[in-house]
């Protein structure tokens, strides 16, 4: 088969779907098969594709069929103009999180922090971003899951930033209380959702992003009391604390921490105009 009729074949199998977008879909499919760019897909109708190249193909676009996510498949996802690795496990990087990682950055800078933690790391997108824009930075990520560890690893190692980028499987704060460590920044996107929420979510998310990674318990908090709670053992003296949140969440994450006695305690709003991050400073 040539380029023009495998290309045709995948549009009207994920259209069917009802995958809106499924011609672009099809064409980075092709391009992660071929290892080209999609000018060459489109530009090339007559190119054969041997049956090794048409395998490996109808088995992505089989993967895409069943709704799994395009970056899952491709093995990528950008954030804040990087390209970062992503696999099954972790969960996919979204453009709400880069007004939490932009905020802290701001933080970071105004206050000359040094010691940064990225806490529930997933792959690794918020301290690596963080240690590539601000290079007086030293990141610990924590994530209790092993795939969370191995591909923030990955990331660590593609940006070649091991000498300032650490990252450790730790139940939440655990590791840095057994260690005393202190840090000027806690940083954290936590599952937040509630649980039975998740049930109601778009299918390729609910079907395929972490669990783990989503869901915060019965009201979608349990996270932010835990982390609270212990990075009082961990967070400096005036050290801020930043948090991204459900867009409804905003009174009850403030009194979480008025509880633990934060002070200063600020929301940011996503560019729809909901509430999206909050940040605190320890008293």
């Amino acid at each position: 088969m040539n380029l023009k009729e495998v290309l045709i074949n995948g549009y009207n199998k994920l259209k069917y779907e009802a995958i809106d977008s499924y011609q672009l879909d099809t064409q980075l499919l092709l391009c992660k098969v071929l290892n080209k760019d999609r000018i060459f897909i489109l530009t090339n109708p007559d190119y054969k594709l041997n049956e090794e190249e048409l395998n490996e193909f109808y088995d992505l676009l089989n993967l895409r069929k069943n709704k799994m996510p395009m970056k899952y498949i491709l093995g990528k996802a950008e954030f804040m103009g990087i390209e970062f690795n992503v696999k099954e496990g972790v969960l996919i990087p979204r453009p709400d999180t880069e007004i939490l990682v932009e905020s802290v950055i701001e933080e970071i800078k105004q206050n000359n922090f040094t010691d940064i933690c990225d806490l529930c790391c997933g792959s690794g997108i918020i301290g690596i971003t963080i240690a590539r824009f601000l290079k007086n930075t030293n990141i610990e990520s924590y994530d209790i899951s092993d795939i969370a560890f191995n591909v923030t690893l990955e990331n660590i190692n593609k940006f070649s930033l091991g000498e300032r980028v650490k990252v450790y499987k730790s139940d939440l704060l655990q590791r840095a209380i057994e260690n005393h460590l202190k840090f000027d920044v806690i940083v954290s996107n936590p599952p937040y959702i509630r649980e039975k929420i998740i049930e109601t979510l778009m299918e390729d998310v609910k079907e395929y992003e972490p669990f783990e990674a989503l869901c915060g318990g019965k009201d979608g908090l349990d996270f932010y009391r835990k982390i609270a709670f212990q990075s009082l053992k961990v967070l400096k003296k005036s050290g801020i604390i930043a948090f991204e949140i459900g867009y409804d969440q905003k009174e009850d994450v403030e009194e979480i921490l008025k509880m633990y006695e934060y002070i200063n305690i600020e929301c940011i709003k996503d560019l729809a105009g909901k509430n999206r991050v909050i940040k605190a400073v320890k008293g």
